[in-house]
Formats: structure tokens, sequence, C-alpha cells
């Protein structure tokens, strides 16, 4: 038995369509238009948790049908061990970077060179973190219709 084509491409679509609509649309607007750096960072700390929850969420259902589809074959799939990693860097970023970004907003960082140099440090890591992601996700999606009808779906 193998995953649905379809499945996986709807499971995909959702998650890396969310990843890039929220990361590099909503965030930014939020930025350019609410006025509030902190009310706008908040709002995209909401935002990234939720699009994580949903990425968690496609990613667990993804790597489990392909791990009933393929059984013990599964660990020879490209595919599967790409699903892996972003499930993983999801997990780092939202189990990781998002709390501890969070600890440091509760503080008065903006006024503390040390935790300043934190925040900065964890945010530049967060969004190549989510650069990665969001790419590896795009090599999903453009490659899937390659493999449909052949070793994997």
């Amino acid at each position: 038995m193998k995953t649905s084509f379809s499945t996986e491409k709807l499971l995909l679509t959702l998650w890396v369509g969310s990843l890039w609509a929220i990361g590099y649309i909503a965030v930014p607007m939020a930025f350019a238009t609410l006025g509030d750096v902190t009310l706008a960072g908040n709002y995209a700390g909401k935002l990234f948790s939720t699009v994580n929850l949903l990425g968690l969420g496609c990613g667990a259902v993804l790597l489990l049908t392909k791990l009933i589809g393929f059984g013990k074959q599964v660990v020879t799939l490209w595919r599967f061990w790409l699903i892996l990693v972003m499930v993983l860097l999801t997990l780092v970023f939202s189990c990781y970077l998002q709390p501890e970004i969070a600890s440091i907003k509760q503080l008065s960082w903006e006024n503390d060179d040390k935790l300043l140099e934190q925040f900065s440090f964890l945010h530049t890591v967060s969004k190549n973190l989510y650069m990665i992601i969001s790419l590896l996700g795009v090599a999903l999606v453009i490659s899937s219709d390659k493999l449909l009808g052949k070793t994997e779906v």
C-alpha cells in the first residue's frame, strides 16, 4: 500500500503554502501596517506558532502514511527523510527558539545589551531555519509529480 498521491499533495500544499503565506506575506504585512513593532512581533509569534502546529500535524500524518505504506523500505525514500528533517526543524523552531525569544521579550530586552544580542542571534537563527524549512517544502511540492507511479509517492 502506497500513500495516496492526492493526500500527500494536499498535506504538503497546506503545510508549505501556510509557511509561505504566513512567513513571507502575513508577517511582513503585520510589521508594515500595524505601526507598533511590539504588537506586530506578538502577532507574528502567534502566527508562527499556528503554522508550526499545522506543520507538525501534517508532517506527522505524512510520516505515518509513509511508514504504513512502505514499511521497512521507508528508510530508502528520500522524501521520507526530507519530511522528517522538516518536522525536526519545526520542532526546534517551536519548542526551543520561539519559547526562548518569547522569554526574552518578557524582559526589558531593548535596554539590555546582552539580552538584545541574544534576541538578535535567536531571531536570525529562527529566520534562517524558517527559510530552510520553507525551501525544503518547496522541493517536496515541486518534485512530487515527478515520482508519481514510481517507487515513491
